[in-house]
C-alpha cells in the first residue's frame, strides 16, 4: 500500500480527527483489530452482531496509528476520525485510494466459477504485466475496498472478484472500482432465495456495468441463456462459447489430464491446454483468452498463464495420499458449480469416484428440488458412491437412486459424525470429492482426515 497521511485521508472520507491536529502515516489497513500493527488505520464497522468501536483498545495496543470511528471513545487514547458512517468511509477511501492508479481494472462476476476465472485471468495477464488480484474470495461490500489497499506502486493491471448477497451490493463496488473489462461466467441459482428469480439475478450481477463507457468491454458467457441475450449501446459486448459466440471453442478433448480445445483468433485456429477437465473450464479459459487479447498477449503468452494456474485456497486442491486422490473444493457450492464438479471427477480415473457432499445454502423454496437433481446430476456423471451430510440428504438421495444409479449413498446429519466415519467409507484406489457450502464444515473434515492418514 502506498502510503497515506491522516489529514489526507480525513478529507478524502470527510472526517474530523481528535486530538485536533494529530497527524501520522498509515501503511496498511485493517477492519479486524487482531490484525491491526504498526502503520494500520483501523475501521470500527458496526455488524449485526459486533461492534468494532468494543476493539478499539486491542487497535491501540497493538500500535495502530488511528482509527476511524462513529463516535468518540473517551477512554481509548488512540487518535480517531470520527465520520457519519464507516463503512461508507471506507468505501469512499478506497475509491480516493484507487484513483491513484492509472492502470486498467478487470471485473469478474458470477453465480459459479468466477474465482477461478479471476484467478485464470489473473496468471494470464502475468505474463506480461505486474499483475494484482484478489486474494481467495475477498469479493464482499468489505473484502474488495481492503483488496484494492493492497495496490502497490508497480501494479500494471488489476484484476477484481467481485460477489454479492443482495441487490446494490456488485453496483457499489462497482462504482469504487470502475472496470474497464468487466467479466460474468454465469447467471445460476445462487442467492435464489433472497433474490427469487435468476432474472433478478442477472439484473444484479449486470451492475458490474454500470459505470462503464465507450471503449469499455463486458465480456460473457455466451452459452449461458440469460448473458447470450446482453448488448449494450455504451459499451462493446463480447460472447464466449461453444455452440454459441463470438469466439467458441472447438475440437474439446477431456481427459484425467485436463481439456484441450481450439479457438479461432483472428482467422487463424490455435490450440490451448488446460490442467483441470469439465467443460465449464473451457469456457472460464475462453473468458481468460478474451481478457488476454484485449490487453495484447499472444496465444503462447495465454498458454503460458494456463500452465501456471494456482487456484485459490479449498478449490479443486488435489492430494495423492495412502493410494487416494482427494480433491479439496470445499469453499462453497451451488446447484451449478455442483454439476461442473460432477463434470470434472467424471474424467479422473480411480477404483471408485466418490462424492463427498453437503447442503447447497441460500435456495430458499427451491432447496429440495434443487438438492432432488444435484442427486440425480450425481448419479448422471457416474458417481460410484456418494457420502452426504446435512439437511437435505435424503431430497439428494432420492434424485441419485431415483436416476438408476448403480452406486450406494450413505447419508450424514453432521460433519462431525461423517469425519468420525470417513475413514471407514473410503479406501485405496479411491478418488473422492468434497463439495458443499462452506457453512457445512466440509474443510475441515478434509483436513481432519488428512491428519488421520498420516
Amino acid at each position: 500500500m502506498k502510503k497515506m497521511y491522516l489529514s489526507e485521508i480525513c478529507e478524502a472520507i470527510n472526517g474530523d480527527i481528535y486530538p485536533k491536529g494529530s497527524e501520522g502515516e498509515i501503511e496498511s489497513i485493517c477492519i479486524d483489530s487482531r490484525l491491526a500493527k504498526e502503520g494500520s488505520l483501523f475501521f470500527a464497522l458496526l455488524g449485526e452482531n459486533t461492534d468494532g468501536h468494543l476493539y478499539l483498545p486491542m487497535a491501540y495496543e497493538k500500535k495502530a496509528v488511528a482509527a476511524v470511528t462513529e463516535r468518540i471513545i473517551s477512554d481509548c487514547p488512540i487518535v480517531q476520525i470520527v465520520v457519519k458512517n464507516t463503512l461508507e468511509a471506507l468505501r469512499a477511501l478506497a475509491q480516493y485510494y484507487r484513483n491513484k492508479f492509472n492502470i486498467p481494472f478487470v471485473g469478474v462476476t458470477g453465480s459459479s466459477g468466477k474465482t477461478t476465472t479471476k484467478d485464470l485471468i489473473a496468471s494470464v495477464l502475468s505474463q506480461k504485466y505486474k499483475t494484482h488480484k484478489t486474494e481467495g474470495n475477498s469479493n464482499s461490500i468489505t473484502g474488495v475496498p481492503l483488496t484494492l489497499f493492497e495496490l502497490e506502486d508497480d501494479c500494471e493491471i488489476s484484476v477484481i472478484e467481485m460477489g454479492m448477497d443482495s441487490p446494490g451490493e456488485i453496483l457499489a463496488n462497482a462504482r469504487i472500482v470502475r472496470p474497464e473489462t468487466a467479466v460474468i461466467t454465469n447467471i445460476g441459482m445462487c442467492h435464489i432465495e433472497y433474490l427469487k428469480t435468476r432474472q433478478a439475478i442477472y439484473e444484479a450481477k449486470c451492475e458490474i456495468f454500470a459505470f462503464m463507457e465507450k471503449g469499455n468491454t463486458a465480456m460473457v458467457n455466451g452459452e449461458d441463456d440469460y448473458l447470450s441475450k446482453l448488448t449494450s449501446d455504451k459499451y462493446d459486448v463480447v460472447k464466449f462459447g461453444i455452440s454459441s459466440g463470438d469466439y467458441r471453442a472447438y475440437d474439446i478433448v477431456q481427459s484425467e489430464k485436463g481439456v484441450c480445445f481450439k479457438t479461432d483468433i483472428n482467422g487463424r485456429a490455435e490450440s490451448f491446454g488446460f490442467r483441470l477437465p469439465g467443460i465449464h473450464n473451457v469456457i472460464n479459459c475462453m473468458l481468460a483468452i478474451g481478457v488476454g487479447l484485449k490487453y495484447e498477449l499472444d496465444a503462447q503468452m495465454i498458454q503460458k498463464g494456463f500452465d501456471s494456474f494456482e487456484s485459490s485456497e479449498n478449490r479443486m486442491k488435489q492430494i495423492e495420499i495412502k493410494g487416494m486422490t482427494l480433491i479439496n473444493d470445499s469453499y462453497n457450492a451451488n446447484p451449478d458449480s455442483m454439476k461442473a464438479s460432477f463434470d470434472f471427477l467424471s474424467h479422473k480415473k480411480g477404483l471408485r469416484k466418490v462424492l463427498i457432499a453437503g447442503d447447497m445454502l441460500e435456495l430458499g423454496e427451491y432447496a429440495e428440488k434443487m438438492h432432488c437433481e444435484t442427486g440425480r446430476a450425481a448419479a448422471q456423471f457416474g458417481i460410484d458412491f456418494a457420502v452426504y451430510c446435512g439437511e437435505y440428504g435424503k431430497s439428494f438421495k432420492e434424485g441419485y437412486n431415483g436416476n438408476n444409479g448403480v452406486g450406494e449413498c450413505v447419508l450424514f446429519t453432521d460433519a462431525a459424525k461423517l469425519a468420525k466415519a470417513l475413514p471407514g467409507l473410503l479406501k485405496q484406489g479411491d478418488t473422492a470429492l468434497f463439495k458443499a457450502s462452506h457453512a457445512i464444515g466440509l474443510d475441515r473434515v478434509f483436513e481432519e482426515f488428512i491428519e488421520r492418514l498420516r
